[in-house]
Parts: structure tokens; C-alpha cells; sequence
């Protein structure tokens, strides 16, 4: 996939201007994250749900992120800063939750809560743009914790990496 300059720099200002914890924990960036943006922002988890992704659902008062938890933890870390990638990007969608009623609310028919919910369905360039934001946060997270290395884990991780450098 081949990334336009202007959605690299787009997403790369954004990211620019978030304060990202160290060591990185995706629940506290997704609270700093709300309070940045005067919102509240509510994780609800889906245990046992054969759902592998995530889904943002914003209404009048509160955005909500539903995410897996039937996977690891890595997965469920970029599932977490895709959608809030969506939230920084600013995309508003037009919800296609067809799957979501059933998911959620079984008892309530599928109808009514998507009347409720509203539909959301992201353009590709909204999907690359929220990747491509979840993850340039995960790397600048995951510099910051190799920096916070004590200086002889740091030395020694150099001298080990030098080994395999191929330049």
C-alpha cells in the first residue's frame, strides 16, 4: 500500500501533538486522550464475541470504543489507537454497523439500534488514515520505552544489535 506524502504529513502533525505516556499504556492515552479533547472517551470491552476489531461509536455526549478481548495484547493495544485514530483524524463516518445490534443489545432488534446508533462506514482513505495514526503513535510509544532503558541494558542492546547491522 502506497502512502500519499500529503496523509503522511496530515497524520504525522497530528501525532505530533499528542502527549504520549512513557512507559505507554493505551487505556491511560486513551483517557489523556479525552480529557485533550474535552469528550469522554468509554472502552467498553466485547468478552467472548468472535469480533477481532474495533468500533467507534460517537454520539451527542460520548465516543465509544468497543474492542476484543479475545486477543492478545498487542492486537488489542492497535485496535485501541485505530479507532482512536479515527477520533484524532476526525473522521465522522457513516456508520454501517449491521453486525454491531446483535453484538451488543441481542435482546433489541437489529432496526432500532441502528436507528440509534446511527451508521458509520470509513472511506479507505479514512481506514489508511487512522492506521497509518495508530501506527505512528505505537512507534513513537515504543521508541520512548526503549529510551527509558537502564544505560547498561541500553549498551548492551547496542553492541548485540551491532552485530546483525547490515549497512
Amino acid at each position: 500500500m502506497v502512502i500519499d506524502r500529503t496523509v503522511w504529513r496530515k497524520c504525522q502533525l497530528i501525532v505530533d501533538q499528542l502527549s504520549i505516556p512513557a512507559p505507554f499504556d493505551p487505556d491511560r492515552f486513551i483517557s489523556a486522550l479525552a480529557e485533550q479533547r474535552g469528550r469522554v472517551v468509554e472502552l467498553v470491552p466485547m468478552p467472548g464475541t468472535a469480533m477481532q476489531c474495533g468500533v467507534l461509536v460517537a454520539t451527542d455526549e460520548i465516543d465509544y470504543i468497543f474492542y476484543a478481548t479475545s486477543t492478545t495484547r498487542l492486537h488489542r493495544e492497535h485496535i485501541l489507537l485505530h479507532e482512536a485514530g479515527h477520533l484524532l483524524c476526525g473522521h465522522i463516518g457513516d456508520a454501517k454497523l449491521d453486525f454491531l445490534p446483535k453484538l451488543l443489545v441481542p435482546h433489541l432488534s437489529g432496526d432500532l439500534v441502528r436507528r440509534v446508533l446511527g451508521r458509520t462506514d470509513y472511506s479507505a482513505a479514512e481506514e489508511q488514515e487512522a492506521e497509518l495514526v495508530a501506527s505512528m503513535i505505537a512507534q513513537r510509544a515504543r521508541r520512548r520505552q526503549a529510551g527509558s532503558v537502564a544505560p547498561e541494558i541500553a549498551d548492551g542492546l547496542a553492541r548485540v544489535g551491532s552485530i546483525f547491522d547490515t549497512r
